[in-house]
């Protein structure tokens, strides 16, 4: 039996970042065909392979670990149901899984130039993304350059006889947002389609790319040295509500720093103690509740309103924090364009005092995307030209959590079927 956990209190609060709507599109800008598939991955039929995506991993790791997300999990998955019920609307549904059989999928290759600002995150894929030696652990943090690749894929198998799609691939939203903390991550799954209940989806998810993030932050006037910051978890969807376009989607990581070693060095100068220390560990679950709608005006415009809740279950109470995220996209088609805009905001909150600051955090993230595609240029057949500019800012009460984001990319995507 399992003892449930009420959390309807703080059900409506955790950043929107999902990308079924872009699959959608990409079926009729000729990504993916949508008599193919809808939301398109790709097969990963064993733990086994899994691993080899993940990296080294014991099998008993990964039992431990999964076995401890899929009891939390589905205490917070069951009692998030009863509002999403509720929400069920009569407006348009997402497509069908296919009933056709075989392959299918997309990649994307392109380059991104941009700046970053954090005095957390320190590279990914060995590209900087903060200062190694700061001069103050009060300043917000200095900005860094950025030129780094953009790869995205998805590939995907469907047993058309039954409508189920294994699936492997990174998700076109992660690429846009560029959220380290929630995305960036590599899923491998299965999606099934119920007659009368709609489309289920469950995968297992990996950080996408090798990201590195500060031993110790809190270091000043030296350089600081760097550590592998890697996530696991399971993600759950469900699309096409009772036949509605109402979708809903909750994942569950579990994030693992090598080297945890923050406010080592203000212990080690006597400004905090041990159980100071304890506080600000960045180790633990991250939770994610989102639940959005499409809304097709006609056949050029679409919105798609969407709240969702975030819960950093961390081990450091400092640094634990929930909060509400709000976003709204919009889509515009015409002939071979497609143009898709999106706007979010989050607020993230801490219950538990920092005690290097004597405060405790208060996190405001606000962004903006555009991205543009036009497809088969120069009559290329089955490419897809893509250009984006993504901009996001997040303002903390504490100066040394500020952090900025901006990027502009371009890419070519390639459709195969």
């Amino acid at each position: 039996m399992i003892q449930f956990t009420p959390f309807f209190t703080n059900l409506f609060s955790a950043p929107v970042i999902v990308s079924n709507e872009f699959l959608d599109h990409f079926s009729s800008l000729g990504i993916l065909r949508l008599s193919k598939n809808y939301d398109l991955d790709l097969v990963c039929c064993s733990i086994e392979r899994l691993f080899l995506i993940s990296g080294p991993l014991s099998v008993m790791h990964f039992y431990g670990v999964f076995m401890t997300l899929i009891v939390s999990s589905l205490q917070r998955l069951l009692m998030t149901l009863l509002p999403l019920m509720l929400a069920a609307t009569s407006l348009q549904a997402a497509a069908d899984v296919p009933v056709e059989t075989g392959w299918s999928g997309h990649v994307n290759v392109g380059v991104g130039v941009g700046q970053s600002e954090s005095n957390m995150n320190a590279s990914i894929l060995s590209i900087d993304l903060g200062d190694d030696t700061i001069s103050s652990i009060d300043e917000s943090p200095g900005s860094e350059d950025i030129v780094m690749p953009a790869f995205q894929f998805e590939v995907a198998y469907t047993l058309g006889d039954s409508q189920t799609q294994f699936y492997l691939g990174n998700q076109v939203a992660d690429f846009v947002s560029f959220d380290l903390e929630t995305t960036l991550e590599t899923h491998a799954g299965v999606r099934q389609q119920i007659a009368g209940v709609g489309i289920v989806d469950f995968s297992f998810a990996t950080s996408s790319f090798p990201t590195d993030v500060w031993k110790d932050p809190y270091i000043a006037g030296s350089p600081r040295g760097d550590t592998e910051r890697t996530s696991l978890g399971l993600q759950l969807g469900w699309s096409k509500i009772m036949e509605t376009p109402v979708e809903f989607e909750f994942s569950a990581m579990e994030i693992e720093i090598d080297d945890e070693e923050s406010a080592a060095s203000l212990v080690a100068d006597g400004a905090l103690n041990a159980a100071d220390q304890r506080l600000l560990k960045r180790q633990g679950q991250i939770y994610r509740s989102t639940l959005q709608y499409n809304w097709e005006i006609n056949e050029r415009h679409r919105l798609v309103p969407g709240i969702a809740y975030l819960d950093y279950d961390l081990d450091g109470a400092a640094m634990a924090e929930d909060g509400i995220s709000l976003q709204l996209k919009h889509y515009y088609s015409l002939n071979r364009w497609r143009l898709v805009s999106q706007l979010f905001y989050r607020d993230m909150e801490s219950d538990d005092t920092n005690p290097i600051y004597d405060d405790s955090s208060d996190m405001e993230t606000i962004g903006a995307v555009f991205t543009a595609f036009y497809a088969e240029p120069f009559g290329l057949k089955n490419w897809t030209a893509n250009a984006t500019a993504s901009y996001t800012d997040g303002d903390s009460n504490i100066d040394f959590y500020d952090s900025s984001f901006g990027l502009v990319s371009v890419g070519m995507l390639y459709r195969f079927d």
